[in-house]
Protein backbone atom coordinates (compact mmCIF):
# COMPACT_ATOMS: atom_id res chain seq x y z
CA UNK A 1 0.00 0.00 0.00
CA UNK A 2 1.29 3.51 -1.16
CA UNK A 3 2.20 6.06 1.30
CA UNK A 4 0.03 9.61 0.77
CA UNK A 5 2.06 12.72 1.23
CA UNK A 6 0.73 14.59 4.29
CA UNK A 7 1.69 17.65 4.39
CA UNK A 8 0.72 18.50 8.10
CA UNK A 9 3.27 19.23 11.59
CA UNK A 10 3.83 15.57 11.61
CA UNK A 11 5.83 15.31 7.99
CA UNK A 12 9.21 15.90 8.71
CA UNK A 13 9.59 18.41 5.73
CA UNK A 14 6.58 20.78 6.86
CA UNK A 15 8.84 23.51 8.37
CA UNK A 16 11.17 23.25 5.17
CA UNK A 17 8.96 23.62 2.70
CA UNK A 18 6.97 26.02 4.61
CA UNK A 19 9.96 28.26 5.41
CA UNK A 20 11.32 27.43 1.97
CA UNK A 21 8.20 29.03 0.42
CA UNK A 22 8.84 32.30 2.86
CA UNK A 23 12.40 32.56 1.74
CA UNK A 24 11.22 32.35 -1.88
CA UNK A 25 8.71 35.48 -0.81
CA UNK A 26 11.26 37.17 0.84
CA UNK A 27 13.50 37.08 -2.20
CA UNK A 28 10.66 38.18 -4.35
CA UNK A 29 10.10 41.49 -1.89
CA UNK A 30 13.78 42.03 -1.95
CA UNK A 31 13.97 42.35 -6.00
CA UNK A 32 10.77 44.55 -5.93
CA UNK A 33 11.51 46.90 -3.54
CA UNK A 34 15.09 47.20 -5.38
CA UNK A 35 13.84 47.72 -8.31
CA UNK A 36 11.08 50.11 -7.40
CA UNK A 37 13.75 52.56 -5.80
CA UNK A 38 16.00 52.22 -9.36
CA UNK A 39 12.92 53.01 -11.68
CA UNK A 40 11.65 55.83 -8.92
CA UNK A 41 14.98 57.18 -8.38
CA UNK A 42 17.08 56.62 -11.81
CA UNK A 43 20.21 58.07 -10.33
CA UNK A 44 22.62 56.61 -8.17
CA UNK A 45 22.51 59.70 -5.04
CA UNK A 46 18.93 60.87 -5.41
CA UNK A 47 16.95 60.02 -2.53
CA UNK A 48 13.63 60.68 -1.08
CA UNK A 49 12.97 61.43 2.99
CA UNK A 50 10.87 59.35 4.67
CA UNK A 51 11.40 60.65 7.91
CA UNK A 52 13.66 63.93 7.54
CA UNK A 53 16.82 63.96 9.49
CA UNK A 54 16.49 60.05 9.81
CA UNK A 55 14.75 57.94 6.82
CA UNK A 56 16.06 58.02 3.42
CA UNK A 57 15.06 55.73 0.17
CA UNK A 58 18.45 56.56 -1.57
CA UNK A 59 19.75 55.15 -4.72
CA UNK A 60 23.37 53.23 -4.80
CA UNK A 61 24.89 50.48 -6.65
CA UNK A 62 27.28 48.68 -4.10
CA UNK A 63 29.69 46.19 -5.89
CA UNK A 64 31.07 45.10 -2.70
CA UNK A 65 29.32 43.10 0.06
CA UNK A 66 27.07 43.87 2.96
CA UNK A 67 26.91 47.52 3.97
CA UNK A 68 29.06 48.68 1.49
CA UNK A 69 32.05 46.81 3.20
CA UNK A 70 34.70 43.97 1.15
CA UNK A 71 36.65 44.57 -2.11
CA UNK A 72 36.10 46.50 -5.01
CA UNK A 73 36.69 46.49 -8.38
CA UNK A 74 35.94 44.06 -11.43
CA UNK A 75 38.19 40.95 -9.19
CA UNK A 76 36.47 41.89 -6.13
CA UNK A 77 33.19 41.53 -7.37
CA UNK A 78 34.12 38.51 -8.84
CA UNK A 79 35.26 37.24 -5.75
CA UNK A 80 31.88 38.58 -4.05
CA UNK A 81 30.11 36.55 -6.71
CA UNK A 82 32.04 33.18 -5.83
CA UNK A 83 31.00 33.77 -1.93
CA UNK A 84 27.51 34.31 -2.33
CA UNK A 85 26.96 31.70 -4.95
CA UNK A 86 29.25 29.44 -2.33
CA UNK A 87 27.28 30.60 0.77
CA UNK A 88 23.50 30.68 -0.56
CA UNK A 89 24.36 26.70 -1.97
CA UNK A 90 25.35 25.69 1.58
CA UNK A 91 22.49 27.37 3.51
CA UNK A 92 19.58 25.90 0.87
CA UNK A 93 21.69 22.71 1.19
CA UNK A 94 21.88 22.84 5.08
CA UNK A 95 18.65 23.86 5.22
CA UNK A 96 16.90 20.65 2.93
CA UNK A 97 19.66 17.52 3.65
CA UNK A 98 19.14 18.50 7.26
CA UNK A 99 15.15 18.86 7.36
CA UNK A 100 14.40 16.26 9.59
CA UNK A 101 16.57 17.42 12.56
CA UNK A 102 16.39 20.83 12.16
CA UNK A 103 14.28 22.60 14.73
CA UNK A 104 11.55 25.23 13.47
CA UNK A 105 13.43 28.41 14.81
CA UNK A 106 16.61 26.99 12.99
CA UNK A 107 14.58 26.16 9.87
CA UNK A 108 12.99 29.78 10.31
CA UNK A 109 17.21 31.33 10.47
CA UNK A 110 18.36 29.86 7.38
CA UNK A 111 15.32 30.75 5.57
CA UNK A 112 16.03 34.19 6.03
CA UNK A 113 20.01 33.56 5.44
CA UNK A 114 19.34 32.03 2.38
CA UNK A 115 16.49 35.01 1.21
CA UNK A 116 19.23 37.38 2.33
CA UNK A 117 22.19 35.46 0.11
CA UNK A 118 20.20 34.64 -2.92
CA UNK A 119 18.62 38.26 -2.55
CA UNK A 120 22.28 40.02 -3.42
CA UNK A 121 23.48 37.02 -5.38
CA UNK A 122 21.10 37.56 -7.95
CA UNK A 123 21.94 41.30 -8.34
CA UNK A 124 25.90 40.11 -8.14
CA UNK A 125 25.43 38.32 -11.15
CA UNK A 126 23.05 39.55 -13.07
CA UNK A 127 23.13 43.44 -12.96
CA UNK A 128 26.52 44.97 -14.97
CA UNK A 129 26.14 47.88 -16.85
CA UNK A 130 25.59 46.56 -20.41
CA UNK A 131 22.68 44.62 -19.46
CA UNK A 132 20.88 46.91 -16.63
CA UNK A 133 22.58 50.12 -17.31
CA UNK A 134 24.25 49.56 -13.83
CA UNK A 135 26.87 47.51 -11.79
CA UNK A 136 25.98 45.50 -9.09
CA UNK A 137 23.76 45.28 -5.54
CA UNK A 138 21.25 47.93 -5.27
CA UNK A 139 20.87 49.11 -1.76
CA UNK A 140 18.17 51.82 -1.10
CA UNK A 141 17.59 52.20 2.78
CA UNK A 142 19.79 55.06 4.84
CA UNK A 143 19.31 55.99 7.79
CA UNK A 144 20.91 59.05 9.44
CA UNK A 145 21.64 58.19 13.01
CA UNK A 146 22.82 61.79 13.97
CA UNK A 147 21.00 64.52 12.72
CA UNK A 148 20.56 64.26 9.17
CA UNK A 149 22.56 64.87 5.72
CA UNK A 150 23.32 68.71 7.26
CA UNK A 151 25.17 67.07 9.98
CA UNK A 152 27.08 64.36 7.82
CA UNK A 153 30.63 65.52 7.95
CA UNK A 154 30.48 66.69 11.75
CA UNK A 155 33.38 65.45 13.13
CA UNK A 156 32.73 62.56 16.03
CA UNK A 157 29.39 61.96 14.98
CA UNK A 158 28.99 58.17 14.44
CA UNK A 159 26.71 56.39 11.14
CA UNK A 160 25.54 59.55 10.04
CA UNK A 161 24.74 58.09 7.49
CA UNK A 162 24.50 54.05 8.61
CA UNK A 163 25.91 51.98 5.56
CA UNK A 164 23.26 52.08 2.98
CA UNK A 165 21.38 48.21 2.89
CA UNK A 166 18.77 46.75 1.46
CA UNK A 167 16.32 43.97 2.49
CA UNK A 168 18.33 40.87 1.60
CA UNK A 169 20.89 42.90 4.04
CA UNK A 170 18.18 43.20 6.91
CA UNK A 171 17.36 39.46 6.11
CA UNK A 172 20.91 38.16 6.83
CA UNK A 173 21.58 40.43 9.58
CA UNK A 174 18.64 39.32 11.46
CA UNK A 175 19.41 35.83 10.19
CA UNK A 176 22.64 36.38 11.66
CA UNK A 177 21.63 37.64 15.15
CA UNK A 178 18.92 35.05 16.21
CA UNK A 179 21.56 32.14 15.17
CA UNK A 180 23.64 33.48 17.54
CA UNK A 181 20.51 33.82 20.31
CA UNK A 182 20.05 30.34 19.23
CA UNK A 183 23.55 28.91 20.18
CA UNK A 184 23.91 30.65 23.18
CA UNK A 185 20.84 29.18 24.38
CA UNK A 186 21.68 25.93 23.04
CA UNK A 187 25.22 26.33 25.14
CA UNK A 188 23.56 27.34 28.64
CA UNK A 189 21.09 24.06 28.18
CA UNK A 190 23.64 21.92 27.33
CA UNK A 191 25.23 23.21 30.02
CA UNK A 192 22.25 23.36 32.62
CA UNK A 193 22.21 19.36 31.25
CA UNK A 194 25.72 18.53 32.15
CA UNK A 195 25.50 20.15 35.42
CA UNK A 196 22.70 18.34 36.30
CA UNK A 197 24.23 14.89 35.03
CA UNK A 198 27.12 15.86 37.21
CA UNK A 199 25.07 16.09 40.41
CA UNK A 200 22.97 13.06 39.85
CA UNK A 201 24.11 9.78 41.75
CA UNK A 202 25.65 7.36 39.37
CA UNK A 203 24.82 3.70 39.50
CA UNK A 204 27.01 1.63 37.38
CA UNK A 205 26.92 -2.09 37.75
CA UNK A 206 29.72 -2.40 39.94
CA UNK A 207 27.60 0.09 42.33
CA UNK A 208 24.73 -1.83 41.95
CA UNK A 209 26.79 -5.48 42.49
CA UNK A 210 28.53 -3.84 45.74
CA UNK A 211 24.68 -2.89 47.01
CA UNK A 212 23.39 -6.27 46.39
CA UNK A 213 26.09 -7.97 48.77
CA UNK A 214 26.03 -5.62 51.27
CA UNK A 215 22.19 -6.35 51.36
CA UNK A 216 22.55 -10.41 51.69
CA UNK A 217 25.50 -9.46 54.20
CA UNK A 218 23.04 -6.96 56.16
CA UNK A 219 20.33 -9.96 55.95
CA UNK A 220 22.39 -12.69 57.50
CA UNK A 221 24.03 -10.64 60.67
CA UNK A 222 20.21 -10.27 61.67
CA UNK A 223 19.50 -14.07 60.72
Amino acid sequence: MEKKFVFNKSNPFFYTILFGALAVILVIVDQITKWAAQNALLQEGNSVAVIPNFFYISLYHNTKVAFSLGLDGLWGRILNIMISIVLSIAIVGYMVFNAKKNTPFMTFVLCLLSAGAVGNMIDRIFYWTNTTGFDGVIDLFQFYLGGGPGNAQTVGIPFNPFPTFNMADAYLTIGVILFLVLLVLETIQDTKKRQKEENEPHFTKNNMEKGTLQEKQEDGKED
